[in-house]
């Protein structure tokens, strides 16, 4: 009984003892799990927090960055005078040699120093062959113009205009700020703006245009011509090579109506009007 009782109390004993050591373990495991998540999320705020400093030492180190170079459109740390306005006139005029219409289409704008403005140009392309453009402007007053920011303009291009074709070119611009601060431009309530469109002295691309569109006018000279011909009856091979093969003379494409064949059903009312009239 004696042995019974101490076998009892020694298995008692050793139990306890392995629970208090697991119990041990585990709280020292969960511990662990716990620094080691704490230090793992903070690696990874880290990370995402030091991302955006790091990226850009990188770039600047290899010379991958660009906005070093570019404008700075934001109006932060510059002073703006909301209650001083100035009246911009915008004028146009075209080289006698490019033959171009070009004309405002918003004569003038109120604006502030630092707000932003659109306007449109409208360039129309009299001549009957296709023209190559550029555009140069000046401010009055002269002082004005160092601030003339634009943040997009057609004059930064070169313009391409077919014959009869028409464009609305667009200015989007501001004032900077410190013309406010100009003592030269004290008094100035007023700003003219005057474009002046040139013909440009490489026509090539002009050419490869004017080349492209007789191409378009032959292709629907010659889809007219298979229309017409179906009317008649029906196509074979021979006659569907003979009428792709057409050769036309440049007075002939000049002389095509391409508005009746892009509108046939305008122009054959048109033509019924003019026979009732007859």
């Amino acid at each position: 009984m004696f042995k019974l009782s101490k076998l009892f109390y020694s298995f008692k004993h050793s139990s306890r003892s392995n629970i208090q050591h697991n119990l041990t373990s585990f709280k020292k495991k969960r511990r662990q799990e716990l620094l080691y998540n704490i230090g793992l999320y903070g690696a990874a705020f880290g990370c995402a927090f030091g991302a955006v400093p790091f990226y850009r030492l990188w770039c600047e180190h290899f010379g991958l960055e660009g906005d070093l170079d570019k404008k700075d459109y934001s109006m932060k740390g510059k002073k703006l005078d909301v209650f001083r306005k100035y009246h911009i006139e915008f004028g146009a005029e075209t080289d006698p040699e490019a033959n171009w219409e070009f004309l405002p289409v918003q004569q003038n704008v109120t604006v502030h120093a630092g707000e932003t403005a659109l306007v449109f140009y409208r360039a129309y392309n009299r001549n009957d062959k296709a023209v190559v453009g550029f555009a140069t402007y000046q401010i009055f007053p002269e002082d004005a113009g160092l601030y003339f920011a634009k943040i997009q303009c057609f004059c930064f291009n070169q313009q391409l205009l077919n014959p009869k074709e028409e464009l609305q070119l667009p200015i989007y611009f501001y004032f900077e700020p410190e013309i406010n601060e100009d003592p030269l431009l004290k008094k100035c309530e007023n700003i003219k703006v005057m474009y002046r469109f040139y013909k440009a002295k490489n026509q090539e691309l002009a050419q490869l245009a004017e080349n492209e569109y007789k191409t378009v006018k032959k292709n629907k000279m010659i889809l007219q011509k298979l229309r017409d011909a179906k009317k008649v009856g029906a196509l074979n091979e021979n006659d569907l090579n003979k009428i792709k093969s057409t050769k036309f003379t440049d007075q002939e494409i000049e002389d095509f109506d391409e508005w009746a064949y892009d509108n046939p059903l305008e122009a054959a009312e048109s033509q019924k009007q003019e026979e009732s009239k007859n």
